[in-house]
């Protein structure tokens, strides 16, 4: 399905790319942040709050008792959590014969190295492949990317599934393909059953149908096939909760504490430790995309997208759950592939007496980015350099304190 449609025909400044010696630097750098996250993976078992409290504990009893849990009435809470990750680690509990961390903790890494992929193909999807590599890189640089890679949350895979949603979306509105509209709407549906925030990319996903349809790009049958699909898909699990629980979602965001001010408004530039370059691209393109769509009275479909897929998101984080800037990882890969399309319009620009320099300065910053994020994604540096074949009983010794802080 994916190969449907031929390759198109690169750019020259795309083709130069790569093949340029920057453009095998970028590769290499991608690729060593994703040994890192993937060598910390499988190295500790789960050592974080959520982890530790809800998703280990949640697949374990699947396991045991070779069944979704039971809910438990309006107490249910975390019971009514989507279940994709639990009951992907609890296939690999059964599968292994214990309780397989290890394993467990490797999908939702591959998951996080899958929005890499997904923030490359959108990207260049919309503004050819500079932009995607320039946003693929923006986000595996991010410090905050590398801190929950491979954590074993659910953040990140959701955003894989969302992304890829926003891919096919895009690809409907050029083209209004069925297997298109099938594919958005199934992966917002696989988002849904990664993490329950994924019920605003649901009215997001219909609202661009709505749009399309009211254009003419997206026929009406089409809209149809999305909206049935991503139903299909992710509808039980909420219907299931509004049966057993008496609510479609468990109200455990600390709204109370929601933090609405200029600094968590400009959060990708007073979070630099977070966010780093890609924060201030980031805010640039957002601003930027602002700008063109205002101009062009919406005329901009590609700005559309990737605005209309992350603003209102980050509109309702600000409003209720901006105490927690890890929530912003859910649609960061979108937002990425934002900063890789203006990015790129801004290089095309230059002449290229003005992008000499830049490509010398950019390498050097690419260089200690990446060395930067490859060692921050590794967790206990220290104790793997004092005794890198310690056993299991070792490492929990390790983890479980980090718990207990």
């Amino acid at each position: 399905l994916w190969w449907r449609q031929p390759a198109k025909q690169a750019t020259p400044l795309q083709a130069h790319f790569s093949s340029h010696w920057m453009g095998k630097l970028a590769a290499l750098a991608v690729l060593g942040i994703c040994v890192a996250t993937l060598f910390n993976a499988v190295y500790w078992p789960f050592s974080r709050d959520d982890t530790l409290g809800i998703y280990h504990p949640q697949a374990v009893e699947i396991a045991n008792r070779a069944a979704l849990l039971p809910l438990t009435g309006a107490d249910s809470l975390y019971l009514a959590y989507p279940m994709q990750m639990q009951l992907a680690y609890a296939f690999t509990y059964i599968a292994s014969g214990w309780e397989n961390a290890y394993l467990a903790r490797v999908l939702p890494a591959l998951l996080s190295i899958g929005a890499l992929a997904a923030t490359y193909l959108v990207g260049r999807a919309v503004h050819g492949k500079f932009a995607g590599w320039i946003g693929m890189l923006l986000l595996a640089t991010m410090p905050a990317f590398a801190r929950w890679a491979s954590t074993g949350y659910v953040d990140l895979p959701m955003a894989y599934f969302y992304t890829l949603a926003a891919l096919f979306a895009w690809r409907l509105w050029q083209e209004d393909h069925p297997i298109d509209a099938l594919l958005a709407g199934l992966l917002v549906g696989l988002a849904a059953w990664t993490k329950n925030a994924a019920l605003i990319g649901v009215v997001l996903l219909a609202a661009w149908l709505v749009w399309g349809v009211i254009n003419r790009q997206i026929s009406l049958r089409s809209a149809l096939i999305s909206m049935l699909t991503c139903a299909v898909i992710g509808a039980p699990w909420y219907i299931r909760n509004q049966i057993g629980a008496g609510f479609i979602m468990p109200d455990t965001a600390w709204t109370d504490q929601a933090q609405r001010s200029l600094e968590t408004l400009l959060i990708f530039v007073t979070r630099w430790l977070n966010y780093g370059i890609a924060g201030f691209v980031i805010l640039a393109a957002v601003a930027a995309a602002l700008t063109h769509l205002v101009r062009r009275r919406l005329r901009a479909p590609e700005d559309a997208l990737l605005v209309g897929w992350t603003l209102p998101f980050f509109i309702i984080w600000w409003l209720l759950a901006s105490y927690d800037p890890r929530f912003l990882l859910l649609f960061i890969p979108l937002l990425c592939a934002l900063a890789g399309r203006w990015s790129a319009q801004a290089w095309a620009k230059l002449s290229a007496a003005q992008r000499h320099p830049l490509i010398i300065l950019g390498a050097l910053v690419l260089v200690a980015l990446t060395i930067y994020t490859m060692w921050i994604s590794v967790e206990f540096k220290r104790a793997i350099l004092q005794d890198p074949l310690m056993d299991h009983a070792a490492k929990l010794a390790i983890v479980q304190p980090t718990r207990a802080e």
